[in-house]
């Protein structure tokens, strides 16, 4: 799927060193992001508000984060890829540096935000209500199918950012990991919510998604900020 779209969304591939070429492995990427995301921050907000769980809508909510990281990356790579001028005889290439920091900065204040309001959840925990067999089979559903996506997002990203030697596709890579096993926790914590019922499960599954994308947001930054200060 990955060469397929490669192949059509991208004309000599497999020159890399040209900032015309990186400008549409960029652009490819981030379509895809935002497309994605957006489907995944819709469904997922949805399901969280009908069935009242903070952790499904935090993950609706980091979703959401991901859709605006995706546009930071298309837009940093559109002007890394504008030719060297009076004032940056260099170029523009370290726009995809100031892409990744961006991205790093998104995520970690998303993670800040759901880890309180997972602690509120938490702290001002009542019973779960009883859900109905068709609302539990909807956000299995979705859940399982959204893991699905963010598992081919992280390969389509890692496999561009190791082939145009990208930090900023790298760093949505490794988020696209992080959101895969923060809402693996989710599924597991709509699961077990249906057999235990005096445990706040939903609070806790999102204080962890929080620390998954807070790890995440670190790792990023301390990557981008190591090249912005002239790492080799």
């Amino acid at each position: 799927m990955t060469r397929l779209l490669i192949r059509l969304f991208v004309k000599n591939s497999g020159d890399t060193e040209n900032p015309a070429v990186r400008k549409s492995y960029g652009t490819l990427s981030g379509g895809v992001g935002i497309f994605c995301n957006l489907i995944l921050c819709i469904t997922k907000i949805a399901v969280g508000l009908l069935t009242a769980s903070i952790s499904i809508t935090a993950d609706g909510l980091n979703n959401l984060s991901d859709m605006g990281s995706s546009v930071i990356t298309l837009i940093g790579f559109k002007m890394a890829g504008k030719p060297a001028d009076k004032d940056h005889p260099f170029g523009h290439g370290r726009m995809e540096y100031c892409a990744g920091l961006g991205v790093s900065i998104i995520i970690l204040i998303v993670a800040v935000q759901l880890l309180m309001t997972s602690v509120e959840k938490i702290i001002a925990w009542e019973t779960v209500p009883e859900q109905s067999s068709v609302t539990l089979a909807i956000t299995f559903v979705i859940l399982t199918l959204s893991i699905a996506a963010k598992f081919y997002l992280a390969v389509l990203n890692k496999t561009i950012g190791r082939k145009i030697n990208s930090v900023a596709m790298l760093a949505t890579a490794a988020d696209s990991v992080s959101d895969c096993m923060a809402t693996a926790v989710v599924l597991v914590s709509a699961i077990l919510s249906l057999f235990i019922k005096n445990i706040p499960f939903d609070g806790f599954a999102g204080a962890v998604v929080s620390l998954f994308i807070a790890v995440s947001g670190i790792k990023s930054i301390k990557s981008v900020v190591d090249l912005l200060l002239g790492e080799a």
